[in-house]
Formats: structure tokens, C-alpha cells, sequence
């Protein structure tokens, strides 16, 4: 028999009838206790939503009682949950109430502090037991614990201004307008008078707009965050603009739209919100802004960086003006316009370099016109909120730093005029060159420049009226172009002439001078249409949000 023992086993081992039944049975069994975990682990989900929704709508109806007192508070807790959660299931709720403060350094979790002597949150614990129907073979028990919390505040909402930066237009010349539009967008734009007016004269309110903006591009209504971050074309943003316009841009909107199609707007870059904001945005948009400033926001910043040739005509006094104009980004991405409770984010003018060669339309004392190159150069402008005030008067305080302002007479390279990281050193020029016998070559600075930031006050009628106001640095004050003239740094080089030089320089400045105002007034519709100003910065607070405690909605902020 022992000799027939190994002769067994090898016939055994080589055996393969019935081994899909032994590897049946023990899939079998796995998948029963598969089967039984995914069953238990459904029931364990599924109760664990159903407290969670108990807690969220308990920690609601509790913060609504607040002004009952801390008894008031836990029964209507726990009155809630019990309406809330299976009659047949135990469960246990604690209630505690506190301070909640949206303070952004903070974790969501640790905005809320217990006690505090002037509540305005409460969080409710709810406990429960779910039951477990198979797993309690391999668990040795049939109640998992579950624990979930919820905190809800009906104060807590910091009053939050909207304010932006960049001048509204005093005086509008839809040639340069069209344009500068044009430039910006890539195509050609023809509008009137009348019909830029009419953008100047719509008020379009920005929660509508962004709320209407939110819903064509399929983003969640009242989710900032991802509207903001989300990247549109502004023909599209401009059709949404239209329909909220309801027809009254005279048609202008549609125009603008058809002409920016492909220029790509970061809609963060537009509109900056401080790390709070989302806590109680919807009040802080709910405000106005002109219908032409946030067109020339959103195109500046979706086709900045841009170099644009201008025809401005040729004024009086002038036989021809060549003017290139150079924008920059916004520097860090600042947006135009922010809502804001703090200092955060400050928000900038774009960078812009406007290059003129102009040549006066009479001869200096016979010889030759006059050939004159002006650099003006515009750093970005800052703004940023200082402090804000609902009790007892409606009040902002904003602080205002004109941006570096500085304009030259004198040569450069106009092929680096986009390069904004670059400074630009314009060399003396010659203004004037007849056969090399007579030369006269010239140069002028003028700068203006804040070393800090100072305060301009909004009240109420302001911020009701948008009253846009203005911060000024010294050193423009008869204009870029007068200014440079009246510093012309003037060298003459005659020979062979019995003309004096100083009969020459005299010359010179009597030819000039009426031309100062005549280029000032060339020039300054460009600025304008861009909201830029030499040496100035315009700030408007659109609108003040101040929470309505009577009106007070409760909300979940954990």
C-alpha cells in the first residue's frame, strides 16, 4: 500500500475533473460578502447624507433663534432633526453658539469660536447609529456611529464697496474712439457720436450682467469662483451684455460685439473679488457701472499689450502728426474694477506709451519746418480701499497713488515702444537740419510722480451719484505738451549765417509755443478713451453693500 501512496497522489495531483465546482463555490462565497459590504456600505452613505442634511437644516433653524437664548437654540436643533431623520433611528444633538469671522488666514473649520458675548453663529452636532444588516458577521456588530456638523451664521457679513479706476470721459471724438476700438479688437469699428453716448449713458448692473454671463456659459449661478477663472470671448460676453442692455444701447453693443470676436478675456482680470468676497458677493455686485467703461475694460485687458497706429488728423498750426500708441498689461494681472472689504486686491491703470512726430506747418525763419518727437509715458495708476463705514453715515475712504506720468522730447526706437519691461532713454533730437549749415537739436523731461498713496473720501451722495474723483500729481499743470515746451533744452549750430543765435532760439519759441495746447488737445481723447491721465488717477465707488440685520438670511458657512 505505501508503494501505491505516491503512485495516488501524482494521479490526484493530475486530476481536473469538478475543479470549476471548488472554484465556483469559493467565488461564490466572496461574492456574497462582497455583496453584503457594498449593501451595508450603500445603507452607511445613504444614512450619512440623511444626518448631514439634518444637521445643515438643523444648524439653520437654530442660528434663526439666536435672540430666544441658548435653551430656544437646542430645541429647535433638535426639533429639527427629529423631523428630519427615521422616527425609529436614535439620534443625539449638540448645539453650541459662537462668533463666526470670515477671516481668510483662517481654515473654514476654525472660522467659528465658541461663546463670545454678542453671538452671531450657531453648530449643531448630530450623532446617529446606522444599521448594519450583513457585515456584522465579519464586524461583530450591527450599529456603525456616524457624526456629522454643520455651523450657520445670520451675521458675520462684512460691508464690501465696489470701486474702480480710470476716468470717465469728459469729451468723446468717435474718429480717435473707433480707432483705439479697433486697435484693441483687430478690426474695424464704426460708431457715431451718438451711439458711444449712449454707452456712456447706460447704466448696466453688474450682478445682472454676471449673473446673465454665469447662466450663457453654463456656469453655476452665484459661482464666482469659477465664473471669474473662466476664460470668454468678448464678442460673446458683449452679446450677453446686449441682452441685458434690453435695446437700450441703440444697437451699438451688437456692433462692438460682432467687431471683438476672438479677443480673450480672463474674466478675473476684469473683475477682482478680496479672499472674503464669496462669503456675500451677491450684495457687493449689486451695483452699477457705465456700459462704456466696462466695454473699454474688458477690451483693454482681453487686447492689451498691443501697438496701435493712430490718425488724429493734423490740427492747426501743424503739416503733419504721426502718433503710435503702445499698451501694456495691467501690472500682476490687477483688474479694473473690484469688490473688496479690505485693501485686497488693489487695482491698477494699464501701462501706455504714446509716441508723436509732429512737423509745424511754417518754416522757422525761412529755413525749414520744424520736426518735433514726444514720448509720453504712463505708468500704471493704483488704488486700493482704505476703510469703509455703514453706521452712522454710508462712507468710503480710498487710497489713491498716481501712477509715474513722464513725457520727452527726444528720438527712440519705436519698435520698443511695446517692450514695457524695458525702460525707454530718448536721445536729444534734431528738430531742425538745413544742408548741414544750420542744426538745431533739442530736449526736455518732465515727470510727475507720488511716492505714496493718499486718501480721497466718498459719502453717500458720491457713491449714490458714482461720482468719480481724482488724485493729481504736480508737474502737468499747463498740460504734457506745454510743459515740455516751456523746458526745451535748445541747441543751434549755424554756420556761415549772420543770423543770431538768440534771434534763432527766440524764433524757435515763438513758433512753438501756440502748438503746446494744440497737441494737448490732440492727444488727451486718446488718455481719456483709455481712462489715463497724465499725473492723475480717477477713482469712482460704485457701490456700497451694508448688511441689513433686520433682513438678515441665515446661511451654512461650515
Amino acid at each position: 500500500m505505501n508503494a501505491r501512496l505516491p503512485r495516488l497522489l501524482v494521479q490526484f495531483s493530475a486530476e481536473r475533473r469538478g475543479a470549476v465546482a471548488v472554484i465556483a463555490a469559493v467565488a461564490g462565497g466572496l461574492l456574497c460578502l462582497f455583496t453584503a459590504a457594498v449593501i451595508d456600505l450603500g445603507v452607511l452613505v445613504l444614512h450619512t447624507r440623511r444626518v448631514q442634511g439634518a444637521a445643515d437644516l438643523a444648524a439653520l433653524s437654530a442660528v434663526r433663534n439666536l435672540a430666544q437664548g441658548e435653551g430656544a437654540v437646542a430645541r429647535a436643533a433638535l426639533a429639527t432633526v427629529e423631523a428630519n431623520v427615521a422616527p425609529d433611528v436614535s439620534v443625539t444633538v449638540a448645539t453650541a453658539l459662537g462668533v463666526y469671522s470670515p477671516d481668510p488666514t483662517k481654515v473654514r473649520n476654525d472660522r467659528f469660536a465658541p461663546g463670545g458675548a454678542t453671538p452671531n453663529a450657531a453648530r449643531v452636532e448630530v450623532a446617529s447609529r446606522a444599521p448594519m444588516f450583513f457585515t456584522h458577521l465579519l464586524l461583530g456588530r450591527d450599529l456603525v456611529r456616524v457624526t456629522r456638523r454643520a455651523t450657520a451664521t445670520i451675521g458675520g457679513e462684512t460691508p464690501k464697496a465696489m470701486i474702480s479706476i480710470g476716468s470717465r470721459l469728459a469729451r468723446l471724438d468717435d474718429g480717435v474712439a473707433n480707432q483705439l476700438i479697433g486697435g484693441l479688437t483687430g478690426s474695424k469699428v464704426s460708431l457715431s457720436v451718438m451711439d458711444y453716448r449712449r454707452l456712456i449713458d447706460l447704466d448696466i448692473n453688474l450682478l445682472e450682467f454676471t449673473d446673465a454671463l454665469a447662466t450663457d456659459l453654463g456656469v453655476q449661478v452665484g459661482d464666482y469662483d469659477r465664473l471669474l477663472a473662466t476664460q470668454v470671448d468678448a464678442g460673446r460676453a458683449l452679446r450677453v451684455l446686449e441682452r441685458v442692455a434690453g435695446g437700450q444701447d441703440g444697437g451699438a453693443l451688437g456692433k462692438l460685439a460682432s467687431a471683438s470676436v476672438g479677443t480673450k478675456v480672463r474674466l478675473g482680470d476684469l473683475i477682482g473679488l478680496e479672499a472674503r468676497a464669496p462669503d456675500g458677493i451677491r450684495e457687493g455686485l449689486d451695483a452699477s457701472v457705465s456700459a462704456m467703461d466696462l466695454v473699454m475694460g474688458m477690451l483693454e485687458v482681453g487686447g492689451g499689450d498691443r501697438q496701435i497706429a493712430l490718425n488724429l488728423g493734423v490740427p492747426a498750426g501743424l503739416a503733419d502728426l504721426k502718433t503710435r500708441l503702445a499698451i501694456g498689461e495691467r501690472p500682476n494681472r490687477s483688474p479694473w474694477l473690484t469688490v473688496t472689504a479690505d485693501g485686497q486686491p488693489i487695482i491698477r491703470t494699464a501701462q501706455a506709451r504714446l509716441y508723436v512726430r509732429a512737423r509745424t506747418a511754417q518754416s522757422l525763419s525761412g529755413l525749414a519746418r520744424v520736426e518735433l518727437p514726444i514720448l509720453i509715458e504712463l505708468a500704471a495708476s493704483e488704488a486700493r480701499l482704505k476703510s469703509l463705514s455703514c453706521d452712522p453715515a454710508r462712507e468710503v475712504e480710498v487710497d489713491v497713488r498716481p501712477g509715474l506720468a513722464r513725457a520727452s522730447i527726444g528720438v527712440v526706437d519705436e519698435g520698443r515702444l511695446g517692450d514695457f519691461k524695458s525702460p525707454l532713454a530718448p536721445q536729444r533730437a534734431t528738430l531742425l537740419s538745413v544742408l548741414g549749415l544750420v542744426s538745431i537739436t533739442g530736449k526736455a523731461d518732465v515727470e510727475a510722480a507720488d511716492a505714496g498713496f493718499r486718501s480721497l473720501r466718498f459719502d453717500a451722495d458720491d457713491i449714490d451719484n458714482q461720482r468719480a474723483k481724482t488724485m493729481a500729481s504736480r508737474g502737468f499743470a499747463s498740460g504734457a505738451v506745454a510743459s515740455l515746451l516751456g523746458r526745451l533744452d535748445v541747441d543751434v549750430n549755424v554756420i556761415g549765417l549772420g543770423l543770431g543765435l538768440g534771434d534763432l532760439t527766440k524764433a524757435l519759441g515763438q513758433l512753438l509755443e501756440p502748438l503746446g495746447p494744440v497737441l494737448d488737445g490732440a492727444l488727451n481723447p486718446v488718455l481719456d478713451l483709455l481712462g489715463l491721465k497724465l499725473g492723475e488717477a480717477d477713482v469712482t465707488v460704485h457701490g456700497l453693500s451694508c448688511p441689513d440685520p433686520r433682513r438678515a438670511t441665515p446661511r451654512l458657512v461650515g
